[in-house]
């Protein structure tokens, strides 16, 4: 039988990809060369803005308030 994982479970195989993604990323942001290197902050910055909120759809009391940030 499969097992049915939770949705805080599926959110956090999500967040933990998330880091790995964003580092592999930036190695390639940075191995490319000079010309694309600027990227790099907004690539990094918007891969925290979806970390935080997955986070704020897992935890539904934070939500209002990371809502109201956006």
């Amino acid at each position: 039988m499969i097992r049915h994982r939770g949705r805080f479970h599926r959110q956090m195989i999500v967040l933990g990809s998330m880091a790995g993604s964003t580092l592999e990323l930036v190695q390639g942001l940075w191995r490319h060369g000079s010309g694309r290197r600027w990227l790099i902050p907004l690539a990094v910055f918007l891969c925290l803005t979806g970390a935080i909120l997955v986070l704020a759809v897992s935890v539904e009391a934070l939500a209002p308030f990371v809502y109201a940030i956006f």
